[in-house]
């Protein structure tokens, strides 16, 4: 006990006083005894670090706590000005640590507009056209003679190959018949092709069944075929193709669609995205997007209307020589645009500095959102600095101007074609739904009308889509195709016919008939409106005769009239192949033939 007692006890004072115990003003790291002369400040080593001790050292003061604040600033993070959480003490510590002068390359010098005017060339045809020409041309100028050829060939080819039951060989009209049924199929939302063809008249389109029996129909799109499955090279290839079953498509419509139309001047890079849920070694999963499975599609269109001069689709990391993805897709969707200033917009996925540089290099004029955490971009972009909502800061470099801005969010833009420093009144929309004016940078502005060609390209390929469920994955490529090539005509088209201002469905409808072009395969058109043929119903080693004629049609009380026709036709009800019994009498609601004794009353109850 002796022993314990005599042991000091310390007070609460001095023990945070040894804990927290700061060296003195006199002391410094190059005096201490015990220093390790190994060990290195990486923090104070920053070139912002080193502007800020040269800065404290003129003024003759010490301000630890920028420093710290500095170095545990999330340079990714970009915060609201209205954050409650972070406090204006806070927000005036991180903008002091970053001032113009400790910018290495970026600084506030002139930037050098360009004076292109990027509106002055539209989307026009490279070839005129008659005053005539419907269309059944501008589509022609898609899907060509060959390209037709080739999709009858390679189904002839394929149907053979894998033996396909009652298959006749298809011909160039039945093709170019085949299309035109997908077109107007388009104008219906009807989720199965089957349905075309329903009893039900609620259902049944009379136009589309006319061309050809189901059963042709779906031998066609059973057996579509764009390549030969014998020539596709073995996965451990070297020159394997994952796309090898739609890649003549997808290499001739690239190269129409680039012949046909003049490059505009204003055009935008960004991914669209094919629907598809079946089993695919490059199938996408984007929960954010609002379709969050099937193939990604980089794609170049014009920025007012929307024509597709170039799309490529993504296949998976396998892709590429090594660059960045990013960087990679831009420049070979660019590759055909060299010393023609055009003006590209894109967005933050794809951009950097050394893009740009590189766009520029080629006489290409980009703006694009960027990641602040990007390589070469200035300080300012990495630290959070309090901005009121629609205050800007900008910075140039070699003719590229950075601009940070306050909108909701903090948006970073940088761009070779628009001055960073300009500003011009911009329309927001609050939370409230108000709209409120806004100053904002003209090179935002700028990205902001010019961004969204292929949002617009989107938004009329789902409008009347052929896109239909089917468990071969390349089928989903194909109607992308096809519809791309519909939307592409129609621009051209619209910028030929531009009064009055032509309609996308009543093109498609157009379309269709130009296609179809009176083809017919059946050996016997149907003349029911809303009906078809008589089918059976299997029951065991039996059948039953269905009546073809919806049950809340044929068992309605009212409007059913017995009326005489011209030229007799089969009975609905009694007639067989055995027993051929016709007649003229027609009921005027269901539209069909049928004997007036016994079977207009039988066929009319249960």
């Amino acid at each position: 006990m002796a022993g314990r007692d005599s042991r000091r006890r310390y007070r609460t004072a001095e023990v945070l006083e040894q804990l927290f115990a700061l060296p003195s003003d006199d002391e410094s790291v190059d005096g201490m005894e015990d220093s390790d002369d190994d060990t290195i400040d990486t923090a104070a080593t920053t070139p912002a670090n080193e502007a800020a001790a040269d800065d404290a050292s003129d003024s003759g003061e010490t301000d630890d706590d920028d420093d710290i604040l500095y170095e545990l600033a999330d340079p990714n993070a970009d915060v609201d000005s209205s954050d409650e959480d972070i406090s204006d003490t806070d927000h005036e510590s991180r903008s002091s640590a970053v001032t113009d002068d400790d910018e290495t390359d970026w600084h506030k010098d002139a930037f050098v507009e360009s004076a292109i005017d990027f509106d002055n060339i539209t989307v026009v045809p490279q070839e005129p056209f008659a005053d005539g020409d419907g269309p059944l041309e501008f589509f022609g100028k898609f899907f060509t003679e060959e390209v037709i050829q080739l999709l009858v060939e390679q189904t002839n080819l394929y149907a053979h190959q894998t033996k396909a039951r009652e298959w006749e060989d298809t011909t160039d009209g039945e093709m170019t018949a085949f299309l035109g049924m997908l077109i107007a199929m388009g104008l219906h939302g009807l989720p199965m092709f089957r349905m075309f063809w329903s009893t039900d008249p609620l259902f049944r389109v009379q136009p589309v069944a006319d061309v050809m029996t189901r059963q042709r129909f779906m031998k066609l799109v059973g057996n579509l075929h764009v390549n030969d499955n014998n020539k596709a090279l073995s996965r451990g290839d070297p020159g394997y193709d994952r796309l090898h079953k739609i890649r003549p498509l997808l290499t001739e419509m690239n190269a129409n669609f680039q012949k046909q139309a003049v490059s505009s001047s204003s055009q935008s890079i960004d991914e669209a995205m094919i629907r598809f849920k079946g089993r695919s070694s490059f199938r996408q999963y984007m929960p954010m997007k609002p379709i969050k499975r099937g193939y990604k599609v980089w794609v170049r269109a014009d920025s007012k209307t929307g024509y597709v001069y170039q799309f490529q689709l993504y296949t998976g990391k396998n892709d590429g020589d090594g660059t960045g993805l990013a960087s990679r897709v831009v420049t070979q969707l660019t590759n055909s645009l060299k010393n023609t200033s055009t003006h590209v917009a894109f967005d933050n996925f794809f951009s950097s500095v050394k893009l740009l540089e590189e766009l520029q290099a080629n006489s290409i004029f980009a703006s694009a959102t960027v990641r602040s955490n990007r390589l070469d971009l200035p300080i300012l972009a990495k630290v959070k600095t309090p901005l009121e909502r629609g205050a800007s800061k900008w910075l140039t470099r070699d003719n590229i101007g950075y601009v940070k801005w306050m909108d909701t969010r903090v948006v970073h833009v940088i761009s070779t074609a628009f001055s960073p420093s300009e500003t011009q009144l911009a329309k927001r929309t609050q939370r409230d739904g108000t709209s409120v004016q806004v100053q904002c940078p003209k090179s935002i502005v700028e990205y902001t009308r010019r961004m969204g060609g292929v949002d617009r390209f989107d938004r009329a390929r789902a409008l009347y889509s052929v896109s239909r469920k089917s468990k071969k994955w390349w089928l989903r490529i194909f109607y992308f195709v096809l519809d791309a090539a519909v939307v592409n005509a129609f621009h051209l088209y619209a910028a030929v016919h531009p009064d009055p201002s032509p309609r996308l469905a009543q093109f498609r409808v157009e379309l269709f008939r130009g296609l179809v072009r009176g083809f017919c395969s059946r050996r016997r058109r149907s003349s029911l409106q809303g009906m078809s043929f008589m089918r059976y119903r299997f029951t065991g080693t039996s059948r039953q005769k269905l009546k073809g004629v919806p049950e809340d049609i044929r068992l309605h009380t009212s409007n059913h009239f017995p009326e005489k026709t011209d030229s007799y036709h089969r009975c609905r009800l009694c007639s067989s192949r055995k027993n051929n019994k016709r007649s003229r009498i027609r009921c005027t609601q269901c539209k069909v033939w049928l004997c007036v004794n016994p079977c207009f009353a039988r066929f009319h109850s249960r």
